[in-house]
């Protein structure tokens, strides 16, 4: 059994995409569930209710602070983690400002084409360069920001022109939070695409053997 679960809104039907890992719903969450040893990390989607989150606040808090990882999805309105903070629109009118460049090397995204993640399209087949951003729309990966980077606090990505923090990485206490600013990480792990290692290495990260 996995020591990672994807953190979801009631049970999807089947495994979560693109992350090898066991769901588990969010109001499922327990002290004996998270503090026994077994979990090692969470990925919490971004429809996640942030509400019932941050009344678990300390539960969560104490979960990371005893080693414990949690990538975060989404637009964070209710910061439920210290370091955590609330999502910013961005004020964008073309595919340029919706950039996405990488900021500090992570394993994770190591090999990734970053027209990849700016990019998406449902034509058949794996267009690149030129063919990909005329056939592809882009903002998928994110259209925002966090407004401030933690204390301690590394960017991993930006966005657009001034690279804004799309994605950011910070310990507390004995473990880590990777926040990113956008849809589900592990939507982006395309198996015919350099972004095919997304999931498993992020898994790997929430298992902390990466």
């Amino acid at each position: 059994m996995s020591s990672v679960r994807v953190v979801t809104m009631g049970l999807p039907m089947g495994p979560p995409a693109g992350l090898p890992a066991e769901p588990l719903d969010v109001y499922d969450l327990s002290e004996e569930l998270l503090l026994s040893g077994g979990i090692k990390g969470l990925s919490l989607v971004n429809t996640v209710d942030q509400i019932f989150l941050e009344r678990q606040a300390p539960l969560l808090e104490r979960f990371v602070r005893g080693g414990g990882r949690i990538l975060v999805n989404g637009h964070v309105v209710r910061p439920f983690l210290p370091g955590l903070s609330p999502w910013r629109a961005l004020d964008y009118h073309g595919p340029d400002d919706l950039r996405i460049s990488p900021v500090t090397p992570h394993p994770v995204f190591e090999g990734v084409d970053y027209l990849e993640l700016l990019y998406r399209t449902g034509v058949p087949g794996t267009p690149t360069g030129d063919d990909l951003a005329r056939l592809g729309v882009a903002g998928f990966y994110g259209r925002g920001y966090h407004s401030r980077v933690p204390e301690g606090g590394t960017v991993l990505n930006g966005i657009g022109p001034h690279a804004l923090p799309i994605d950011v990485l910070y310990p507390l206490g004995e473990g880590f939070v990777m926040a990113h600013a956008g849809n589900d990480l592990s939507l982006f792990s395309d198996p015919d695409r350099s972004t095919r290692s997304l999931g498993p290495r992020l898994h790997a990260w929430l298992e902390g053997t990466l």
